[in-house]
C-alpha cells in the first residue's frame, strides 16, 4: 500500500501537473451565437494511462478533434479518474479485498487531479466542462467548480446522475425552473440493451422537452467488456430526422466527439407550444 501511495504521488505531483497542463491542446477563436449553445459529447473506450503525461495527451486526443468547433459546454464520462490506474504497476497483480482498499484510498488523489486537469481545460477553452470521478459529478466554468445547476449564456443546465434520469417528476421541476439542458456523464454496461438508452436520456426528453446530453465509457474495463452510446437528444419535432437524436454515436464502443449546436429559441417554441391549454365545448354537437 505505502509503494502505491508513494508513486503516485510522484507521478501526480504539482510539478507535474504545472509541466503537462502547458500541453493541453488550445481552440480555435470563435464567436457565440444568439440563442445557440455549442456541445461537445465524448465517448471513449477506457484505456488505462500513467501518470499525467499519460492523462493529457489521451484528453488532448479529444480535444483536437473539437477545437474548430469551439463549444461552450464539454461533457466527458464518468469515472474519468479511473484512467490513472495504470500509474501504479501493483495494480496489474493485485485482487480482492486489497485491490478493492487500495483503490478506494488512491481515489481521493486520483479524483483531485482529474479535477484539476478538466478546471485547467474550462479556463482554457472558455467553457464548461462536465465529468465524473469515482468521487462524484463536477462542473468547472472558467477554471471555477460550479453547483449541479449552473448557467451557460443565460441557459440553465442541470448535470445529473443516470439513476435521476428515469425520475420524471424530478425532471419536470427542473424543466419548470428554467432548466433547458440536461447533463449525465455517463458510463457503460456489460450487459447493455438498446433500450437503455431510450428508457433514460432519449425518453425523458421527448415527454417533458430538454436537450439531452449524455455521455459514455466503453471498452475494456477491469475485465469487463462495457458498452454504450453517448448521444445528444431533443423533442423529436425539432430534430432534422425526427428521431429524437441531434447526433448519436453509431457504434457501442471506440473514441467519438459528437458536436451539436443547440437551438434554444426552437426548444422554446417547443414548450411554450405544449404549454398552451386546449378547451373543449361540445354545446350544439
Amino acid at each position: 500500500m505505502g509503494l502505491s501511495r508513494f508513486l503516485l504521488s510522484l507521478s501526480l505531483s504539482r510539478k507535474q501537473l504545472q509541466i503537462w497542463l502547458r500541453q493541453l491542446e488550445q481552440p480555435f477563436p470563435s464567436k457565440k451565437v444568439k440563442g445557440a449553445i455549442k456541445a461537445a459529447v465524448v465517448q471513449m473506450d477506457y484505456i488505462p494511462v500513467s501518470g499525467i503525461g499519460g492523462f493529457v495527451t489521451l484528453i488532448n486526443h479529444f480535444l483536437v478533434k473539437m477545437r474548430d468547433f469551439s463549444p461552450q459546454i464539454i461533457v466527458f464520462p464518468h469515472l474519468m479518474d479511473t484512467i490513472f490506474y495504470r500509474t501504479f504497476p501493483i495494480f496489474l497483480f493485485s485482487r480482492g479485498k486489497r485491490y478493492a482498499r487500495m483503490l478506494k484510498e488512491c481515489s481521493v488523489t486520483t479524483s483531485r487531479t482529474c479535477e484539476k486537469v478538466m478546471a485547467e481545460i474550462s479556463k482554457v477553452w472558455h467553457c464548461s466542462v462536465i465529468f465524473g470521478t469515482t468521487q462524484g459529478l463536477f462542473v468547472y466554468n472558467e477554471g471555477v467548480r460550479q453547483e449541479s445547476i449552473f448557467e451557460v449564456q443565460d441557459y440553465k443546465v442541470a448535470v445529473l446522475p443516470k439513476r435521476l434520469l428515469t425520475n420524471s417528476w424530478k425532471l419536470k421541476q427542473l424543466v419548470d425552473d428554467s432548466v433547458r439542458i440536461v447533463s449525465a456523464p455517463g458510463f457503460g454496461l456489460s450487459d447493455y440493451r438498446e433500450w437503455d438508452d431510450r428508457f433514460h436520456m432519449w425518453a425523458h426528453s421527448q415527454m417533458i422537452g430538454f436537450y439531452g446530453l449524455w455521455s459514455a465509457m466503453s471498452g475494456k474495463f477491469l475485465g469487463r467488456d462495457l458498452k454504450a452510446r453517448a448521444s445528444v437528444t431533443a423533442p423529436i419535432p425539432i430534430t432534422n430526422s425526427l428521431d429524437g437524436y441531434i447526433v448519436k454515436n453509431n457504434s457501442l464502443n471506440g473514441d467519438t466527439v459528437l458536436l451539436a449546436e443547440l437551438d434554444m429559441f426552437k426548444l422554446e417554441s417547443f414548450i411554450q407550444a405544449r404549454n398552451v391549454p386546449v378547451t373543449y365545448n361540445f354545446k350544439g354537437h
